[in-house]
């Protein structure tokens, strides 16, 4: 009977535990993306647009890659003279107006708090819908990040102008199941509610 009660004290423990963890890793998240967005729009003041650090949104378009954050199953610390950081060689493209010199997360001369990260970050940043002849007026879709931030995003006002899109992408627990962070320039908090197509869910 000792021994039962022990194995169940021992159960509760571990998973307060591991709640406390997750949620320290939670609010870690949420302070980054905050100060991201405080980047962006000081950035925004000085350039007249937002940076983007990749064209698309995904596990594909991470800094670090999530690749390299399931190899490694820990957090990875962040190398800020790497092209996938400065944006090197990025020419102006849709999403890169003028390129790398005025994209990337050197531009916006941000890294996570502490220098290193459990998760991929990225932003992505447009003209605007009423932008003419733009190639990267509305953000791209497809993605479940992108569709729940910009819903109709072809026809939506909060996309009309300016907008960036900054997302986290975590696994804590390295099950390959991702839980999505984000927020935007029409924003002031961060969502990480689990989106309703079950690609990105909360289940750390």
């Amino acid at each position: 009977m000792v021994v039962v009660i022990l194995a169940v004290l021992a159960a509760v423990a571990i998973g307060a535990y591991t709640r406390q963890i997750r949620n320290a890793h939670k609010t870690e998240v949420i302070g980054d993306l905050s100060s991201l967005t405080l980047r962006q729009k000081t950035f925004f003041a000085k350039s007249g647009h937002y940076a983007s650090s990749t064209d698309d949104v995904g596990p594909g378009n991470t800094y670090p890659a999530m690749t390299d954050l399931q190899a490694a199953a820990a957090p990875l610390r962040w190398d800020t003279t790497v092209p996938a950081y400065t944006l090197a060689g990025q020419g102006d493209a849709a999403y890169f107006r003028g390129g790398g010199n005025v994209h990337g997360f050197d531009a916006l001369q941000w890294v996570p708090e502490g220098g290193d990260s459990w998760c991929g970050y990225g932003t992505i940043s447009g003209r605007g819908s009423q932008s003419p002849n733009g190639d990267d007026d509305v953000p791209p879709t497809g993605d479940p990040i992108l569709d729940q931030e910009f819903p109709a995003a072809t026809a939506g006002p909060f996309v009309a102008r300016d907008w960036f899109l900054s997302y986290a992408l975590c696994d804590f627990d390295f099950d390959g199941v991702y839980w999505a962070f984000s927020t935007t320039h029409n924003s002031s908090s961060v969502n990480y509610s689990t989106d309703n197509t079950g690609v990105y869910q909360e289940n750390e």
